[in-house]
C-alpha cells in the first residue's frame, strides 16, 4: 500500500503540499512566542540531524557537486523561508501564501536572466497577469497594506531565484545534499542572531519547534520522491494547493477573513502560476528543458 502511493506522483505532491500547509499553520501559532530566527534555527537542526543518519549508511558524500551554488542555493533557500515566516507573522496565513508563490513569475525572470532562456509572447502576458494580480493583492493605496506584503514578495522572489539554482543542482546532485546544504547553511547564518536573541523555549514551545522540523522534512521529501513519478511542471501547479489549504486553515483556525480583493489578486496570481508551467510544460516538449522546484 505504501510503495503503491509511493509511487503515485500527483497523491505524494498533494500530501507533500498538505505537510507544507500544516508547516505554516504551525509556524503561525507559534510566531508570537518564539522569534523569527528561533523559528528557521530549529527547522534548520532538525533537518540536518535527520538528513546525515539518512545519507552516511548511502555513501552519500557530503561535499556534494559544485558546493558554491549549493552554497548559494542554501542562502537563497535560508531569505525564502525567514521573509515567509515574517511575513506569515505580519498578515493573514492565506495573503503570505499567495504572495509566496508568485515564484513562478520570479523563476521565469531569473531563467531569462541567468540562464538566457527565451521568454515566448505567451510567458510574457502570464508574467503581466502574475503583477496585475499581485497589484490588486497588495492594493498599495489601501491603509490596510503593510511590510508583511512585502516580506510574502521577497518571499517569492527569493524562492524563484532558488528554483533557478535547484534546476541547475539537479543535473550532478540528488535531492537529500541539496536539502542537506540547505539546513547547513540555514543554520549557519542564523545562528549567530539566534544566539544573540536566544531565549529558553518551554516544552511546549519546543515540541512545536521540533513539530515544524519534522513536517518541513517530511513535505520537502514527498516533493522530492513525487517529483520523481511527475512531471516538474505538473507537480508545482499541484503545490500550490499549499496555498489553498493554508487558507482554509486561517479561516477555519485563525478565524481570518478573506476579503474581494485577496481572492481577486489570489485567482490572478495562480493562473499566472499554473500558465507559466503549462508553457513550460510544452517547452519541453519541444526540446527545452525546463525543471521547477520549491
Amino acid at each position: 500500500m505504501v510503495r503503491v502511493f509511493l509511487t503515485n506522483g500527483l497523491a505524494v505532491m498533494v500530501v507533500s503540499a498538505f505537510f507544507f500547509a500544516l508547516s505554516d499553520v504551525v509556524i503561525k501559532f507559534i510566531s508570537p512566542m518564539v522569534v523569527v530566527t528561533g523559528i528557521a534555527f530549529f527547522r534548520f537542526l532538525v533537518g540536518a540531524a535527520i538528513l546525515v543518519p539518512l545519507m552516511v549508511p548511502r555513501g552519500i558524500s557530503l561535499k556534494g557537486d559544485r558546493p558554491w551554488i549549493l552554497v548559494l542555493r542554501g542562502f537563497s533557500g535560508t531569505l525564502t523561508f525567514v521573509f515567509l515566516v515574517k511575513s506569515i507573522t505580519l498578515i493573514p496565513l492565506a495573503s503570505a501564501m499567495v504572495l509566496f508563490y508568485t515564484f513562478p513569475v520570479f523563476a521565469a525572470f531569473f531563467s531569462f536572466l541567468v540562464f538566457r532562456e527565451p521568454l515566448g509572447g505567451w510567458e510574457l502576458i502570464l508574467i503581466v497577469v502574475g503583477l496585475i494580480g499581485i497589484y490588486v493583492l497588495i492594493d498599495p493605496g489601501s491603509s490596510l497594506s503593510n511590510g508583511g506584503d512585502i516580506y510574502g514578495l521577497l518571499a517569492g522572489c527569493c524562492a524563484g531565484f532558488t528554483v533557478v539554482l535547484i534546476r541547475k543542482l539537479r543535473e550532478t546532485n540528488g535531492p537529500l545534499i541539496i536539502y542537506f546544504y540547505y539546513c547547513l547553511v540555514g543554520g549557519g547564518v542564523c545562528l549567530p542572531l539566534f544566539v544573540r536573541e536566544f531565549r529558553m523555549p518551554s516544552f511546549p514551545q519546543l515540541l512545536l519547534l521540533v513539530t515544524l522540523g519534522l513536517t518541513f522534512l517530511v513535505a520537502q521529501l514527498l516533493m522530492n520522491q513525487g517529483f520523481k513519478f511527475c512531471k516538474a511542471s505538473e507537480g508545482s501547479v499541484i503545490l500550490t494547493l499549499e496555498a489553498v489549504f493554508a487558507g482554509i486553515a486561517g479561516v477555519v483556525i485563525f478565524k481570518e477573513a478573506l476579503p474581494p480583493g485577496l481572492l481577486a489578486g489570489a485567482f490572478l496570481i495562480i493562473v499566472s502560476g499554473v500558465g507559466l508551467n503549462l508553457v513550460n510544460r510544452r517547452s519541453r516538449r519541444s526540446g527545452s528543458v525546463v525543471s521547477e522546484e520549491r
